[in-house]
């Protein structure tokens, strides 16, 4: 009776409100006398606590607010606590360039894959993996992939858009959702290369195996947000995700085992990737992949292959279309340098559109489809603009702020790809693709799906903004530029109400006798 006597007294309301209160001034009083990132810039409330952050997560603005951060603060800025924001490229580089700035802790709650180059955060595990598969995803290699890629991405887009204006009235022209299109034909894309056989959801609707892939994401995202939800007793309240988790899983190794026994029968070597996985040796080691290896590299592949190129994409066209001029000058020099109906391969069209390279750089650096890169402090700490972060930390490489930051880009709200051409050193201040020991491996595929599929429609259609959009070249915003459509973002970011704002209105490209 004495234990409970005591317990009701510790829980009266003006006790816990007093308690409360202690705790809301030691905090206070912490961040700001005794923290030893207390001279770092930043607001109150993220310094004292993680939950703004967390808010602002969860309703997909932290973008946005690393952007206003960045405006307000400067290059370094306190995000919660303990994680610190870096805004300038090269303080960023310097971070990227070095294992010795791990990736964060949650990275390594994800169970539902084996250690993998995505998630592992051990950097003797990243670099062995990374001389496995890295000749499997270089140029050379893709080189020979390159009728795969075409088929499932700009020529099957073709065929879907193609379709779309033979089902349209006599005006010749027909709406699309191209986030749609481009989710599905990016998918089908990797898809194709990774589990060896050929996908076309975009134009069948047969979308079985892409939404077990979803589920996989949204797997691999609640074990790194929630990781109390893959433990018992709270697993089986996931037990249908991981249930379609499982049958990824189940279907992959089957294609693993289809793949060995064709080439046991004496057939010949398929190129692509999964049998570029299969054969990654590590050239130091001589070590190969194990099945289960294999099974979990091409999963992580598809997953991380098809969102980020699709998403970019879907910006570019956005970005294009409420720049009207910038769309005609790269529609203008697609169709100088190639003649309707030619498939625009990938080399020919680095060599001859520079222009469309430049669309796309500055897409991402507007609206990149990743908002940080998280990193751990190393022991001893590390300064920045002046500011010591010490080590255990965690520092986010903040992406959305070296994309404005105004030591690098002028006028950096503004929608300009000229300024990739004036200096194309600038193409390395773009973190997208991350930089450093851990840049993306699949880079070089998603440039070619990128700029194939780009080329490849700037050639075959012209394209318009449909009379009822509500995003337009004449609708500014603070800075004077158009407004984008809104957006939501959680790992990536992506259009919020893409079947309402990712429409075009395409018609075929007029014949020569047309002009």
């Amino acid at each position: 009776m004495l234990l409970l006597d005591i317990a009701a007294e510790a829980l009266r309301p003006t006790l816990i409100c007093a308690a409360a209160g202690v705790y809301v001034v030691w905090s206070v009083i912490y961040a700001l006398y005794i923290s030893p990132v207390r001279n770092i810039p930043g607001p109150l409330l993220h310094r004292i606590s993680w939950v703004p952050m967390r808010i602002m997560e969860l309703l997909g603005a932290e973008q946005k607010v690393m952007r206003c951060l960045y405006e307000k603060y400067g290059n370094v800025f306190i995000l919660e606590p303990t994680r610190i924001a870096l805004g300038d490229p090269g303080d960023c580089a310097k971070v990227l360039s070095t294992h010795a700035f791990r990736k964060d802790y949650y990275y390594d709650r994800v169970e539902v894959f084996e250690p993998n180059t995505l998630l592992t955060s051990d950097p003797g595990l990243n670099s062995h993996r990374r001389r496995q598969i890295g000749p499997a995803l270089n140029l050379r290699n893709l080189l020979h992939m390159e009728d795969i890629i075409l088929d499932a991405g700009a020529r099957q887009i073709l065929e879907k858009w193609d379709c779309a204006l033979a089902a349209a009235g006599p005006d010749g022209q027909a709406r699309v959702c191209y986030y749609d299109d481009f989710v599905l034909m990016a998918f089908d894309v990797v898809s194709s290369l990774s589990f060896g056989q050929a996908y076309r959801s975009l134009t069948t609707g047969e979308r079985h195996i892409i939404d077990l892939t979803r589920q996989c994401i949204k797997v691999t995202f609640m074990e790194m947000g929630v990781p109390i939800m893959k433990y018992r007793p709270f697993k089986w309240l996931a037990g249908s995700l991981y249930a379609q988790a499982d049958k990824l899983f189940e279907f992959t190794s089957k294609i693993i085992k289809t793949r060995k026994q064709l080439l046991a029968s004496g057939a010949e070597k398929p190129k692509d990737i999964l049998q570029s996985f299969i054969d990654a040796e590590d050239p130091e080691s001589k070590v190969r992949m194990t099945p289960s290896e294999v099974q979990t590299e091409v999963i992580v592949s598809a997953i991380a292959g098809s969102d980020t190129t699709s998403l970019t994409l879907s910006w570019t066209l956005h970005l294009l279309l409420l720049h009207p001029q910038c769309l005609r000058r790269v529609t203008d020099e697609v169709r100088a340098a190639f003649a309707a109906g030619h498939t625009i391969r990938y080399e020919e069209a680095k060599e001859k559109l520079p222009y469309l390279e430049a669309c796309l750089y500055e897409s991402m650096r507007l609206r990149s489809v990743a908002g940080n890169i998280p990193r751990i402090v190393p022991p001893g700490g590390m300064t920045f603009q002046g500011h010591l972060i010490p080590g255990g930390y965690s520092c986010a490489v903040s992406i959305a702020a070296v994309s404005i930051n105004k030591d690098v880009w002028d006028r950096p709200h503004a929608f300009d790809p000229e300024r990739f051409i004036a200096n194309p050193d600038n193409k390395r201040a773009v973190l997208t693709f991350s930089s450093g020991v851990r840049i993306c491996p699949g880079r070089f595929l998603a440039w070619w799906e990128m700029v194939t599929a780009m080329a490849n429609i700037f050639n075959a259609y012209d394209l318009s903004l449909p009379d009822d959009a509500l995003f337009t070249p004449y609708k500014l915003d603070a800075n004077g530029q158009p407004v984008t459509m809104s957006e939501y973002h959680g790992i990536t970011r992506f259009p919020k109400y893409p079947a309402r704002d990712c429409v075009v209105v395409i018609s075929k490209r007029p014949s020569a006798g047309d002009k």
